[in-house]
Formats: C-alpha cells, structure tokens, sequence
C-alpha cells in the first residue's frame, strides 16, 4: 500500500488500486471501440436492428466507465486532522464512533462505524478495496489521525427506531404463536451488532431439549439466533428471503441433529440443523464484534 503524506493530507492508495485500474482501462477502451462501430454503422445505414444495437452498447460503455471509477477509486482514501475521505463520500471525524476489521466475502476488511442518517443510528462504510494484508495498517493511521473515539456510549437510538423494533417484534411474536403455541420467556432490549450499543428487541424462548438456546432479535429486520456448542448461530437468511424466522422458531423444538461445518474459504463456521422430516435450518457461526 503505498502512502503519500503531507502537512494536513494523507493518501492511503492499495497496491491492488494499478491492477484495477489496467483492467479498467481494457474493458472501457473495449466497449469504447464497440460503441464507436456501433453508432458509426446506425449512422450510416440507419434501421431498427443498428440503432437499438447502438444504444445497448454506448448504456454498456457508460456502466463500463462508472464500475472502473468505483473499481478504481474504492483502493483510494484520503485522511486528514477533519477526517477522511472516499468515493462520493467525506467523514469529519466528529461522525466517527468506532474503527475496526470485519470479514467481508470471506476477508478481513477495515471497516469505520459513523453516526447514522435518518432514524438509523449507526452506519458503516466498508474500505473494502484494500487487500486483506493492508487492513491493519489502513486502521493503524485511521485510528492516529482520528485520536479518541465516543464509541457506541453516546449513540441515542431513535424513538421512530423503536417504534419500527418494537412492532417487529410484537409481529414475530404473533408468528410464534400461531405456528407452534410458544410465547416467549422474556423480552428484553439488548445489544446486537454494534458493541454495547442496545438497539435490538430479544424474544427468548428458552432451551430446546437438545441444549440449543432459542432468540429472535427485531430490529429493522427479523434474526433467528440459537446458541450451541459455546457460540452463537444466526440464521442465514440470503438464499431463503422468503422464509420469514419467526415460523422457524417451533422446528427448533422438535426432533432434530445438530451438525457443525467448517468454514471454507475464509468463509463462516455453520450449524446445520437437520429435523426428522429431512428439512435443513443452517446458521451462520456469528462474526466477532468488529469494534
């Protein structure tokens, strides 16, 4: 990673950022070229087939041009007394919560909480176009440049937040409910993500007969926790948005095996819960606290 330094200016460039960029260069100076036959046959022979043709590939030339700059200027931060700087986005420090790594696509990624917009409370922006060898020390001159941080102590969580958890969680609940008779055990606000910072509804719902601990956590979103083996499990939910958590709560509760797969590829541990009917609920190992 190379850095150039200066009075008030810091440039953190990765090594990937010259690979990228001749790459970029192939793929626009090709669809550039395309693009130039293209509108130059639909000039000189106009018809339906050349016009349309030419249309598809100058849209493609543009995507081409805006993916090579997000490409390109994803390896590039610019860090300053203020605060830092990436694509399309500037951070004064007085923003910044937290700094830490956190596995992105089966990496370790420096990753910077900041003050939320809106009624979020927190957000985060991902430096995902350093190589994994580069995190630590991008974090190292993050954390030099920004001095002492808040942390998650001073975050006031919304009331529309709440509001928003609140409801989710008196629906899951419902859901429980009329799919397999259980209530909850207990319901509680706690922290779920973002350090000490309590921004979540958990519904408990005990231990299974095989020793499994049982919780959804409403925030925004519905997530299906169980804890076994000594670590906590959440339900993966990207392959199967449509299966809402709450009505998975009671096939926890029946006969089932409880295996552990190894991560590949950099990738998480999971739990794959297997029921006597043959059904599979895999769970993701849960990510370490990036701050």
């Amino acid at each position: 990673m190379a850095t150039s330094v200066a009075t008030e200016a810091e440039w953190l460039i990765s090594t990937a950022t010259t690979r990228r960029a001749v790459w970029s260069a192939v793929a626009v100076f090709g669809f550039g070229a395309a693009a130039v036959a293209a509108v130059a046959d639909a000039v000189r022979a106009p018809n339906v087939p050349s016009i349309v043709l030419a249309v598809i590939v100058v849209s493609l030339l543009a995507m081409a041009v805006v993916l090579a700059a997000e490409a390109v200027a994803s390896g590039i931060v610019q860090v300053s007394s203020a605060g830092y700087a990436m694509l399309g986005r500037r951070r004064p420090w007085s923003d910044v919560l937290a700094l830490g790594t956190g596995r992105i696509e089966g990496r370790d990624a420096a990753v910077v909480a900041v003050r939320g917009e809106a009624d979020d409370p927190v957000d985060q922006d991902v430096l995902a176009g350093f190589t994994e060898a580069e995190t630590e020390r991008v974090v190292a001159t993050l954390r030099a440049r920004a001095g002492a941080l808040p942390g998650f102590a001073e975050v006031v969580v919304p009331a529309d937040w709440w509001a928003h958890a609140e409801a989710e969680a008196d629906r899951a609940a419902a859901v429980v409910v009329a799919t397999s008779g259980r209530e909850p055990l207990a319901r509680q606000r706690v922290p779920f993500g973002f350090g000490t910072l309590v921004d979540t509804v958990r519904l408990d719902y005990g231990v299974t007969p095989s020793g499994e601990e049982v919780a959804l956590y409403a925030r925004h979103g519905l997530d299906l926790g169980v804890v076994a083996q000594g670590r906590r499990w959440l339900r993966q939910t990207k392959k199967r948005r449509s299966v809402d958590p709450a009505t998975q709560v009671g096939r926890l509760f029946e006969d089932h095996t409880v295996r552990v797969v190894p991560g590949r590829a950099g990738g998480f541990d999971r739990l794959v819960v297997e029921t006597a009917d043959g059904a599979k609920l895999v769970f993701n190992a849960e990510e370490p606290d990036r701050f």
